[in-house]
């Protein structure tokens, strides 16, 4: 698995990913009783992305928007990445994920692309070959094993898509399952991530 991300860029690693989904999910735990129903997942995919795109934005990868979906792209401009949340298959070894929220014409036109690169069968795993000029789009999909405070596992798994229909993915040319990530305070990560410095500019008021 390792070697497998290494080969993709030397900036990816599981720990990384891992830890930046982690941030995510301590941001799930601040929703209360009194926040919307959809607040904790929301909270979720809102810290994991920023934690995921600042650390690889400091090894030189590039943080792009593209059409209201953030991405973050390698420096060579070979793959790409989208978080996604995903059914309760992610990460899992034999399981069909998918991702969870309908996604539109931004992800098929994407899948589509990946399916022009011309597919390899290897006794080891399939790999694709990247086309020219092409850029693939790798999806890291999570998910959270039970609801709220009472979670047991975070699973997630960075995978190449290669088929899209009604909005959601139904095919996948690689799976790279990362370990999960269990939910036990005792057991988190520590925290190393980057945090950007934010600069706060005050302006004196001038009188009228």
């Amino acid at each position: 698995m390792d070697a497998r991300l290494q080969e993709l860029d030397p900036a990816l690693t599981q720990e990384l990913m891992l830890e930046a989904n982690q941030r995510g999910f301590e941001a799930r735990l601040e929703a209360t009783l009194a926040h919307a129903p959809t607040a904790a997942g929301t909270l979720h995919w809102h810290a994991f992305v920023p934690s995921l795109r600042l650390a690889l934005k400091v090894q030189d990868w590039i943080i792009k928007d593209h059409k209201n979906c953030p991405l973050i792209i390698s420096a060579d401009r070979s793959i790409a990445i989208v978080v996604m949340t995903g059914n309760s298959e992610t990460g899992k070894e034999f399981g069909n994920p998918t991702n969870q929220a309908d996604k539109g014409a931004v992800l098929d036109e994407a899948v589509q692309k990946n399916v022009q690169y011309q597919l390899f069968e290897n006794a080891a795993l399939n790999r694709m070959q990247k086309g020219e000029g092409g850029t693939q789009l790798w999806v890291l999909l999570y998910h959270v094993d039970a609801a709220g405070k009472d979670a047991r596992e975070i699973r997630s798994e960075l995978s190449l898509p290669s088929s899209f229909h009604k909005k959601k993915i139904i095919g996948w040319a690689e799976r790279i399952i990362l370990r999960s990530i269990p939910t036990d305070p005792a057991t988190r990560i520590a925290p190393s991530l980057p945090n950007e410095p934010i600069e706060v500019v005050v302006e004196r008021k001038t009188g009228s």
